[in-house]
Parts: C-alpha cells; sequence; structure tokens
C-alpha cells in the first residue's frame, strides 16, 4: 500500500457489482481513497462486503446513484481525479432493450457528463486568473442560468469594443459571493448565505470553501474603474477565501448564544479550493481588500439591525 495515494480520489460506479467490487478492493489496497455509486443506500446486505474491506472504514465512501437518472453521478465524481465506470445492467434471462441497451449508453452518457461537468473540480494548482472564463456550453447544459448569463453578456462586450471601436473602453469587474452591510431594506442572497446559520435549523456547517468579497471594496472597484487611468479590461476580485466552518465560527465568536452549527458536514477532509489571483485588481485600481473577520461581522451586525436576524447575543 502507498500512503501517498491516499490523497488522490477514485470513483468507480457500481461498486457493490462482481467487477466494481474487485476494483475497489484493488483500489483500497494500493492505498487510495474511493468514492463509489450504489443504486440503494439502504440496502445493506449488498454494502457489506465492500465494508469490510480493509481500508473502508478510512478511505472508501458511498454515494447513491442511477444509471438512467441524469445527473445522479455528480456528487460521486465531484472532486475526484480519476472516475472507472464498471456499472452496466446485465441479465441472463429476460434481456430486454429497456433492461439492457438502453440504460448501459445512457448510465455511460450520464456518467460522462458527470465528468466533464466536474472536471473543473478536481483539486490542482492551477491559479485562476483574468484569463479565465466559465464554459457557457457546461453552464447551459446544467441550467446554471446566472453565470451563464453573466458570461454571455461580458463576452459580448468585449466583442462589441473590438468590432466597432467605439470612443469607450469596457471594465468588467467579476467578484464571487458578494458580503457586507446593507443599505437596502431587503435581504439578498448572498446576505441570505449569512443569516441562515443564525436560524438553528441548519444542524451541520457544509464542508466547502467559500470565496468573499466585501461590497465596499467592490464598490470601491467600480468607480476606481474610470479614475484609474490603468483600468482596462478585466478583472477578479476575490478579498478572502474561507471554510464555511472558518465562518461560522466567527458569527460564533460575535454571538455565543446564537444557534450556529459548530459540527462539519462530510469526512471532515479538508475542501476543495480554487485558487484565485486578484493582484491585478490590487495593482491598477488600487484595491485593499477588507479581510473575512471583519466582512463577517459587518455583515451580521447589518442582518441583526434589518431584523433579518434575532439573536440574544452579542
Amino acid at each position: 500500500m502507498s500512503a501517498s495515494n491516499a490523497s488522490t480520489v477514485v470513483c468507480v460506479t457500481g461498486g457493490t457489482g462482481f467487477v466494481g467490487s474487485h476494483v475497489v478492493k484493488a483500489l483500497l489496497d494500493r492505498g487510495y481513497t474511493v468514492n463509489t455509486t450504489v443504486r440503494n443506500m439502504n440496502d445493506e446486505k449488498k454494502l457489506a462486503h465492500l465494508k469490510s474491506l480493509p481500508g473502508a472504514t478510512e478511505r472508501l465512501r458511498f454515494f447513491q446513484a442511477d444509471l438512467v437518472e441524469e445527473g445522479s453521478f455528480d456528487e460521486a465524481i465531484k472532486g475526484t481525479t480519476y472516475v472507472l465506470h464498471t456499472a452496466s445492467p446485465f441479465f441472463i434471462g429476460n434481456a430486454t432493450r429497456e433492461n439492457i441497451l438502453d440504460p448501459a449508453v445512457d448510465g455511460t452518457l450520464t456518467c460522462m457528463a458527470a465528468v466533464s461537468f466536474n472536471m473543473g473540480t478536481v483539486p490542482s494548482t492551477h491559479v485562476y486568473t483574468e484569463a479565465d472564463w466559465s464554459r457557457e456550453d457546461l453552464l447551459e447544459q446544467h441550467s446554471i442560468w446566472y453565470p451563464l448569463g453573466k458570461t454571455i453578456a461580458e463576452r459580448t462586450a468585449h466583442e462589441f469594443v473590438e468590432k466597432e471601436t467605439p470612443g469607450f473602453s469596457v471594465v468588467a469587474l467579476n467578484p464571487t459571493w458578494i458580503f457586507g452591510p446593507l443599505l437596502q431594506p431587503t435581504l439578498n442572497e448572498s446576505s441570505q448565505q449569512i443569516s441562515r446559520f443564525f436560524t438553528g435549523d441548519l444542524k451541520k456547517i457544509p464542508n466547502a470553501f467559500k470565496s468573499g468579497v466585501d461590497v465596499r471594496d467592490l464598490a470601491i472597484a467600480h468607480v476606481a474603474a474610470f479614475e484609474k487611468p490603468a483600468a482596462n479590461g478585466r478583472y477578479v476580485l476575490i478579498g478572502w477565501q474561507a471554510t464555511e466552518a472558518e465562518i461560522c465560527a466567527r458569527i460564533k465568536e460575535l454571538y455565543p448564544s446564537a444557534p450556529i452549527a459548530t459540527e462539519v458536514d462530510g469526512d471532515g477532509k479538508t475542501p476543495e479550493r480554487m485558487l484565485f489571483d486578484s493582484s491585478k485588481a490590487v495593482k491598477d485600481l488600487g484595491l485593499k481588500f477588507t479581510q473575512m473577520a471583519e466582512t463577517i461581522a459587518d455583515t451580521c451586525q447589518s442582518l441583526v439591525q434589518h431584523g433579518f436576524v434575532q439573536t440574544s447575543g452579542h
């Protein structure tokens, strides 16, 4: 067994099957971490032999998926480096096109679509800059309309300037999650990402990274886009990155009696993190990013003042 393989996650579809079971065993024997798909997570009889394999307790995770259900492989494949597709229906008797051919073909396409969609989630040393764009085909395929609309709109703006050469330039600001104090009387989506922690309904903290920027920094960037002579083209605006657990810890520090969850969902592994480079914005726009602790504190204070959250702490 190679201890160095434990950080490499391999997805095996159909892991409870004859071939799939041996593939899972071979991977565990070699020290890999394995995600495997099963049709029924509650069928303990079909899972027991895999759970008893050496290394399974530490490095084997189960995900429910169905060959003919679009998108059902997404969670199992997310964050993996390799996908081994062994799932396929097989019957000696009563074999028909509907129960053999169609599920086999559809299952392969479903798996391939999941791999294609989740390629960007593979842990990587790639640092995202202004040279990177969201893939429009994948966004449309999975009906992720908001970022698709943003992407197409920005491309259209740049293409217009390039083609028409008007007497003006275009500066595009690309933030991720935008947090900070509210001026408007309504609760916006990103602020709701913080207010949900106060309700007590969230029993476990999502095991994920949040990339954020303070709304006040973003506002300054808008002004700098026309004030600063160097401003031109695209800008990535990421002020900080933190796990949702770190965000919750900050909220709990400020409001100790609030019903903030403390247990992190999942298997305790460090969540995947995308790397960004906002140095161009710092250089050209003169930005100094507000850090997470201050942004979250001011967000929470604003939510309390507006009556969007109730807390007896602080």
